[in-house]
């Protein structure tokens, strides 16, 4: 509803435009003059309309492609697990018949093993790898489309020691066709020769479900069955047997009904065995389109402290426009022209300039978006076992939403701002005289102005009522701002209106604090309205007493400089309106890059306290393969270690009362030797246990205990909308066995940087999956004196057959936190745009303000002042405008990061310090500094070389 309210005047704005152009021959002949007459400002205001759908459009694309990317799974929309290897025949058997609303089964045998390469120094190794059994043939038959399936090229099945892998294993161990590999599997190395290698699509591309890509080496069928059957194996955990389903359709259209055929094979298999069947491709479906929809909100919610930029430097381009032309606009007016046809006429040249700026902006974001997904790529694949292959997409959907959001953006900017210009006094506007600043009481800003107030605390109080952010955090500001008329009869409008922005700032900055149950897991868009209020408020409080600023500026400026200081503030002081777009320009896009930068260096600096959270008093991580893992006496036996703790590991499905659709998701069991030493930090839990350890304890030893993350069954990012608390219940399932339990949160850990995830006591865990859950994961803890790093480097290099894979626990939340750091400085780097824009906002009221004061200069040069004083205080004004801009976003930045840092629940009171990263800000102040003094620069120079004789007889 909303939407359509707001699109109403848009509708309305396009139908009039086109009637004007189509009917209204003087209006268009009037509009057209303009855009030819003068290219250069018609150029400038395009470039300064395109940012925002330039903006716009890359927020959508890159939300875009990781949807794309996430979903590259083929023909495969269901799996349906056997109970064992010798019951996959029965399970395929029960679905030869075609079930309704399916076109294919494709049978598949998977187990974990070792990869490694044979030749070269150091042997490269992959100890995450996966080996399958899947007939060809088949598998390119299976749903229709055998370009889906990633085995269009493989040609036949393996046979004896021939072996096809996927391109991510070909990747790590460089292997290419002929290259021989050894693969550990069982406690037995099998060397096989690489026949081919296919691409990470469909069947060939099939993840293992702790990480995304794809290290799959494809065997020749009853391999791994002869492996697991020798009297010498080592068989931790079964095989993984299961037939994974085709719908009909498409590959993504076949997904639409698969909750339907999930109730059809498993009523079909049931007589065999009562298996759960997953709707694997539905599930990553909407994976991705979570994942999609929370980086489009990311990108689009940073990017808009930019779009906002960009749209105060459209209006004060349209301003310092109609300010140029107000004489010919009187004229215009003179001789019979109305006011709202004059506004009818910039509103054709509006959307002329909008059309130009949108295709423009279309074509830039693409660009953009390219730029980001590339630097993002790099983030996402710092570690090898959740590599993602990011594909950018170019989806018409986005092209079409972005150019229209932008033509909607800067239409309704450009006529909000030809209204203002078409009230105008006509004998003033002719003679060029400024309008006089007179403040009148009429009764009508009176009624509004009540009525603003009325409704300012009307939203605040339903804002609180119904835990509303938006209402809470703007009802204040406007019934303050609103309050402004009504008070300046009896108060100085000096004084009242410097009171009103006080007043926006202390709330907007203390307003988390004050209210922290309704601030409550906030979204972006929260801290984009709280950043327009502070610099909004700030910008009008500087603007209100401006006059201020030049006594200041006089007294603290030498004998030399104090008369190019009073010239060069004369001008922002009598424009304060132009003056303000700029400072907001600044302000905004500094305020929000301070803000990253703070708590870009804040979470860098927590690494050696969140590992002491997460590591219960141990050093290393060592991951193996649960079907032939490092067990406790063989890590022992290693040099350096100390003590182990062993971790079994399963991946069942869960459902909450927030997530009703159940969800694959890791469990981690746990004995007494994971609490020896200590245990992880607890951000709450239950009351009846009195303390974190007597939590962990309790969850060890009695059933149907568990202890949960805070993103528990979370995808995409941003704060959780649904949390879990202590004595919540969930259930979980288990697809093999169908078997299900009802599990109690007895709490909830303040992060989970090794993604244990759900975390229950070995006895249960051991009686409710029985062979399918099994040692995976071990703890250890070095002796004293030796290095973490090395033992864990002589563990992956010494423990290759098991599959060890181990990384100090340190290091884990280093790379994690590296990832973080990224994302923040990539967000920093897409609002260098927005800093962009105040530099060329500059630049241009710059370039204007030359050509609408050759008089002044004329004038001043004629009686006297020189040509570098005139240069000075064009330069002097910039350096004013930039400083008080970046300086003004930095300081509320700074503030408002600090109190949601130490005053306020936004961070669950994980006590994360205050830090100033004086160096970031150096930079950017630098930076901001040399680029507006560049793009001003030519500007004053110009100015300073206008000679006195020409400019005093320039009239126009």
């Amino acid at each position: 509803m909303p939407g359509i309210v707001l699109l109403l005047p848009v509708v309305a704005i396009v139908v009039v435009t086109i009637h004007d152009v189509v009917r209204r021959p003087t209006l268009r002949r009037l509009a057209l003059r303009n855009v030819t007459r003068r290219r250069g400002e018609a150029l400038l205001v395009v470039v300064g309309s395109l940012i925002a759908t330039a903006i716009i459009t890359a927020s959508f694309l890159v939300g875009d492609t990781l949807g794309a990317s996430i979903t590259q799974m083929g023909p495969a929309d269901e799996y349906v697990p056997a109970p064992s290897l010798a019951r996959l025949p029965d399970i395929a058997a029960a679905l030869s018949s075609p079930v309704p609303g399916t076109d294919g089964t494709l049978p598949v045998v998977r187990s974990g093993a070792t990869a490694a390469s044979v030749h070269g120094s150091p042997r490269l190794a992959e100890p995450h790898a996966a080996m399958l059994e899947v007939d060809f043939a088949a598998a390119r038959r299976f749903g229709g489309d055998a370009g889906a399936t990633g085995f269009a090229g493989a040609g036949s099945t393996p046979s004896g020691v021939d072996a096809v892998v996927a391109k991510d294993l070909a990747r790590t161990l460089h292997l290419k066709r002929g290259d021989s590999v050894d693969v550990y599997a069982f406690g037995t190395r099998l060397r096989l020769r690489v026949r081919g290698v296919v691409p990470r699509l469909g069947v060939a591309g099939l993840a293992v479900q702790d990480q995304t890509n794809s290290p799959n080496v494809f065997v020749a069928p009853g391999t791994i069955a002869r492996l697991a059957a020798r009297p010498t194996a080592r068989l931790a955990s079964v095989p993984e047997a299961f037939v994974l389903v085709s719908n009909d359709g498409g590959v993504f259209s076949g997904a639409t009904h698969s909750a339907a055929i999930r109730q059809r094979l498993e009523a079909r298999v049931r007589p065999v065995a009562a298996v759960s069947v997953t709707t694997t491709k539905q599930d990553l479906l909407d994976g991705a389109k979570e994942a999609s929809k929370s980086f489009t909100q990311v990108f689009a919610g940073i990017g808009a402290f930019s779009v906002i930029a960009g749209i105060l430097l459209l209006v004060n381009i349209f301003v310092m426009l109609a300010d140029e032309r107000k004489s010919e606009l009187g004229m215009l007016r003179a001789v019979g022209m109305r006011r709202n046809q004059l506004v009818r006429a910039f509103g054709i040249e509006g959307a002329i300039y909008a059309v130009l700026a949108g295709v423009a902006g279309t074509v830039s974001g693409i660009g953009i978006g390219r730029l980001i997904v590339v630097v993002a790529q790099r983030l996402f694949n710092q570690e090898e076992r959740f590599r993602i292959q990011l594909r950018f997409a170019v989806t018409p959907h986005a092209l079409v939403l972005g150019l229209l959001i932008g033509l909607v953006i800067s239409l309704i900017t450009v006529w909000a701002t030809s209204i203002r210009v078409g009230r105008l006094n006509v004998i003033r506007a002719i003679r060029d005289v400024p309008e006089p600043h007179v403040v009148r009481r009429r009764l009508r800003t009176m009624v509004l102005s009540g009525a603003g107030m009325a409704f300012g605390l009307l939203l605040f109080a339903s804002g609180v009522a119904g835990k509303a952010w938006f209402g809470a955090l703007a009802g204040p500001p406007i019934a303050l701002f609103s309050c402004i008329p009504l008070l300046s009869a009896v108060v100085p409008r000096r004084a009242v209106a410097s009171l009103a922005c006080v007043g926006a700032l202390a709330w907007a900055v203390v307003a988390f604090t004050v209210l922290p149950k309704v601030f409550d897991n906030v979204d972006i868009p929260a801290f984009v309205v709280q950043g327009v209020i502070l610099v909004s408020a700030a910008v009008a409080l500087l603007a209100t007493n401006a006059d201020l600023s030049v006594h200041l500026t006089s007294r603290l400026s030498g004998a030399g400089t104090a008369l190019a200081a009073r010239l060069g503030l004369a001008y922002p002081v009598a424009r304060r309106f132009r003056t303000s777009m700029l400072l907001g320009m600044y302000a905004l896009v500094i305020f929000t890059m301070t803000f990253l930068a703070v708590f870009a260096k804040l979470f860098g600096e927590q690494g050696p306290r969140f590992s002491r959270e997460q590591s219960a008093g141990y050093d290393v991580l060592v991951d193996s393969n649960p079907y032939d893992p490092a067990t406790p006496q063989v890590l022992r036996a290693q040099p350096g270690v100390a003590s182990v703790a062993p971790l079994l590991r399963a991946f069942p499905n869960f459902t909450t009362t927030y997530r009703t659709k159940p969800m694959s998701w890791p469990l981690t069991a746990f004995d007494k030797s994971f609490l020896a030493y200590g245990q992880p930090k607890l951000r709450n839990y239950a009351a009846r246990f009195g303390s974190e350890r007597a939590t962990w304890q309790a969850v060890e030893s009695t059933p149907d205990l568990a202890i949960v993350s805070d993103f528990f069954l979370r995808r995409g990012g941003g704060p959780p909308q649904n949390q879990i608390h202590p004595g919540d219940i969930f259930s979980v399932y288990e697809p093999t066995t169908g078997r299900t339990a009802r599990l109690t949160v007895a709490g909830v850990t303040t992060s989970d940087w090794v993604f244990n995830g759900v975390m229950v006591g070995t006895p249960w865990a051991q009686s409710f999956f029985g062979k399918d859950i099994a040692l995976a994961r071990t703890y250890v803890r070095v002796r004293p004196g030796a290095a973490g790093e090395e033992v864990a480097a002589r563990l992956t290099g010494g423990l290759l057959s098991h599959g060890v894979d181990a990384r100090t626990i340190s290091s884990i939340v280093h790379t994690r936190l590296q990832q973080n750091e990224g994302f923040f400085t990539l967000m920093e780097g897409y609002l260098v745009l927005g800093l962009l824009i105040g530099i060329a906002g500059l630049g241009v009221v710059m370039v204007r303000a030359v050509r609408e004061r050759r008089r002044q200069i004329g004038v001043l040069r004629a009686i006297g002042f020189p040509a570098r004083l005139v240069r000075r205080a064009f330069l002097f004004e910039a350096v004013v405008i930039a400083v008080q801009g970046v300086v003004l976003g930095m300081v509320l930045a700074l503030i408002v990061s600090y109190q949601l840092l130490a005053n306020s629940k936004t961070f669950n009171d994980q006590q994360l310090g205050f830090k100033v990263p004086w160096a970031t800000l150096a930079v950017v102040l630098v930076a901001a500094m040399v680029a507006s003094l560049v793009a001003i620069l030519g500007p004053a120079t110009q100015a300073s070389r206008i000679k006195p004789a020409v400019a005093l007889r320039i009239a126009d």
